[in-house]
């Protein structure tokens, strides 16, 4: 017995010890690395979550963060930005609204990896809510008409419409404009289809972006010729 061990050992030996100095090699390679440790910097996305229907975010500062960590090499080259993207919810909130975040209360980094530096610190979120308002419609003109004609009646239908915007906002709007109709142009009473005049505070018209309307004229032009 002790014969056939001796004999196991003793072939091929060289080979064998080339193995085991491989084997021990690869091992202190992979120890090392698991106790190396490294940082990385990288930016990290910020998310939106459960935003009401009635709610817009209209300024989100910043949109990322620049984000520095530390731990073992080997954990740390498995990071990816998207994986740590800071997600604030907002289902909580039901209108417009001016929110403060700090940015390392919303971040989950993996075990092992501490935050060296986070900046900027703090997530500052702006939210608006979206309202309707309807308004009367107010016809512009621009010109005059020719002698002897007269703007006896200027009517719009609808002489109301609704507008979609930001609550905010829209409480400083009474009266919905049309785009100018050139009066140099009538010469007979008419219909006509003009758009409505959208500013920047109105978002949308709820239903319909112009409006019909009716001109009526005084006088003639042939008679003025006679």
């Amino acid at each position: 017995m002790p014969e056939k061990l001796k004999k196991l050992f003793l072939t091929n030996w060289g080979l064998k010890v080339s193995a085991l100095l491989l084997a021990i090699l690869v091992w202190a390679m992979i120890s090392g690395r698991e106790k190396t440790y490294s940082e990385r910097t990288m930016k990290v996305p910020i998310e939106i979550a459960n935003l009401s229907p009635n709610l817009e975010v209209v300024n989100l500062q910043p949109e990322d963060v620049r984000l520095s960590l530390r731990g073992t090499a080997n954990l740390v080259s498995t990071i990816r930005p998207e994986n740590l993207a800071i997600k604030i919810d907002l289902k909580s909130i039901g209108e417009s609204s001016k929110l403060n975040y700090f940015a390392e209360d919303y971040l989950e980094v993996p075990r092992g990896i501490q935050i060296i530096s986070i900046h900027p610190k703090m997530i500052a979120v702006y939210v608006e809510e979206f309202d309707t308002k309807e308004l009367p419609v107010k016809i512009r003109f621009r010109g005059q008409l020719k002698e002897p004609l007269k703007l006896k009646e200027a009517r719009a239908v609808p002489d109301r419409v609704t507008i979609i915007g930001y609550k905010s906002q829209l409480s400083g709007i009474n009266v919905v404009l049309t785009e100018e109709i050139n009066l140099d142009e009538i010469e007979v009473s008419q219909k006509r289809t003009v758009a409505l005049k959208q500013t920047r505070n109105i978002l949308k018209f709820r239903d319909r972006r112009d409006v019909e309307v009716l001109l009526e004229i005084e006088g003639s032009l042939a008679a003025n010729k006679k």
